[in-house]
């Protein structure tokens, strides 16, 4: 995925090399392709996940709404409550140079550049499993909208680090999901680095974008991510890229 082009680049955009999966059990090799590809079939995209995770707390619940538009233009929105009018959420905004971060609970505000790349580490001369992966948008690092839609990372640090298996298929959000299962991948933290640990992720058949992801000790689920609404190519308006501030935020750096 070297190809892929910076944000706000003129150049036209790397199209997918494959536009659908056969209908019959695709290999793992073929899944993780079609669904780093992901982004390139779509030029904007609506995604809404809810995260359900099991800890010594009891069950805590973050929803992530996603709205993109290609070339670097994203807003997520993370809520923590569902009482709807709730100030516990928080905003990030880019316009694939700069990144917003607003935290509405603590009315907290940064406007920071976008950190730049190592460079030379996406060159096609670099070995593959070493390359950096550059998307046509960014998103926040490390978060769960970035895994579902930019699945390389997930797939090369931690699902590969264990056996994988297809293991069938389930309806996610009104759309077919193939399931792949890691058994005890060993990217983890001390604490769950257990033989009886397994990830499954759901690859949505018609698009590829990641639409699950269920962790699991034994029989028991630590953590259960869903695609609850995806939309492929809406229409977004310019106000959803758009965020006032309040008078009394505080900007940090």
């Amino acid at each position: 995925m070297s190809d892929l082009i910076p944000a706000g680049s003129d150049a036209v955009a790397p199209s997918a090399a494959r536009v659908a999966l056969a209908d019959d059990v695709p290999s793992i090799e073929e899944l993780f392709s079609f669904a780093r590809e992901a982004e390139l079939r779509v030029k904007t995209l609506r995604m809404t996940i809810e995260d359900r995770v099991v800890n010594a707390k009891g069950e805590q619940l973050t929803s992530y709404e996603v709205q993109l538009q290609h070339p670097g233009r994203v807003r997520v929105t993370t809520r923590r409550s569902t009482e709807p009018m709730s100030r516990d959420y928080l905003i990030w905004l880019s316009d694939g140079e700069t990144a917003t971060a607003y935290d509405a609970a603590r009315k907290v505000a940064s406007v920071r550049k976008l950190p730049d790349r190592v460079t030379g580490s996406e060159q096609a001369d670099v070995p593959h499993f070493a390359r950096q992966y550059v998307p046509l948008t960014r998103l926040p690092a490390g978060s769960l909208p970035e895994a579902f839609i930019h699945p390389h990372g997930l797939f090369r640090n931690v699902l590969v680090t264990g056996p994988l298996a297809v293991v069938g298929t389930q309806p996610v959000a009104d759309r077919e999901a193939v399931i792949v299962r890691a058994r005890h991948p060993r990217s983890a933290k001390v604490l769950v680095d257990r033989p009886d640990r397994s990830i499954d992720v759901g690859i949505a058949r018609d698009s590829g974008f990641l639409v699950l992801l269920t962790e699991r000790i034994g029989e028991a689920v630590t953590r259960h991510a869903e695609v609850t609404a995806l939309e492929l190519d809406p229409t977004l308006f310019e106000s959803a890229f758009e965020l006032k501030l309040p008078a009394d935020v505080r900007q940090v750096y």
